[in-house]
């Protein structure tokens, strides 16, 4: 049987298997302890021989079934340079644009397809409680990179994919005002702009900058500097808006 799951732990490196199982994987002792929606997983001897590994196993094996692997079959599924020693396969959250509508602060990613970048977004959306909504272009959330730089927000954080023209409509629809981030001579400085109504900030790629698409119909905010740099990560801009959005409120 773990031979069956192993090449399935194998396909989901693939974001076709990813899409079409529903699956995504989680790697390493922190991310696993935070795991939800466990199907199954595997671990190897050597975890054991840390006291909090060994428990975290215990703990799984009362609601999903885990294998002990050798190291080297673990290491055919792990997709780190340094394994630490357990794997989790978990069910995708699905959620729905009503389940997004709901937060105060939605957090919009158009074609942000660094998996670092968008995974330490995912966290700071997280922990100040927003809806996200990846566009067109993005990477896929449930990437293993991205999913290890969400710090586990990828387990309880509401996410739904949209095209841009989808995303426009039903903010426009729903009252939710449209923010870009953009270094723009006709942008608002962010801590000017109230941000007392519900808001969508749509943050773009380090490389291009948020779409003309989405530009011509959001208001343009942007972040002033005074060193030499010519912009921020836009994960850390990202944190810096959505943390200005939660003082205001």
């Amino acid at each position: 049987m773990s031979t069956a799951k192993l090449k399935i732990a194998q396909k989901l490196k693939l974001k076709k298997y990813r899409d079409e199982l529903k699956l995504f994987v989680a790697e390493g002792l922190r991310l696993c302890e935070m795991a939800s929606e466990i199907e199954f997983g595997f671990y190897t001897a050597d975890f054991l021989k840390n006291e909090r590994a060994a428990r975290l196993v215990e703990k799984i094996k009362t609601c999903a079934t885990l294998y002990e692997i050798p190291a080297a079959s673990f290491e055919k599924i792990s997709d780190t340079k340094t394994p630490q020693g357990i794997i989790l396969i978990c069910r995708q959250k699905i959620f729905t644009v009503e389940e997004i509508l709901q937060k105060k602060l939605i957090v919009a990613l158009d074609a942000v397809s660094d998996a670092g970048n968008l995974g330490t977004i995912l966290r700071t959306a997280e922990a100040f409680n927003c809806g996200v909504v990846i566009l067109e272009n993005s990477a896929d959330i449930f990437n293993s990179k991205v999913v290890r730089a969400s710090m586990g927000a990828i387990f309880n954080l509401p996410v739904v994919k949209m095209t841009r023209a989808d995303f426009l409509l039903t903010m426009q629809n729903s009252g939710v005002e449209i923010l870009a981030a953009a270094l723009d001579s006709t942008a608002e400085i962010y801590y000017n702009h109230n941000f007392k109504n519900k808001s969508a900030v749509v943050f773009g790629s380090e490389a291009t900058g948020v779409s003309t698409e989405i530009l011509n119909s959001a208001k343009k905010i942007y972040i002033p500097m005074t060193g030499r740099a010519e912009s921020l990560n836009v994960a850390t801009a990202a944190a810096i808006i959505i943390s200005e959005f939660f003082r205001q409120n």
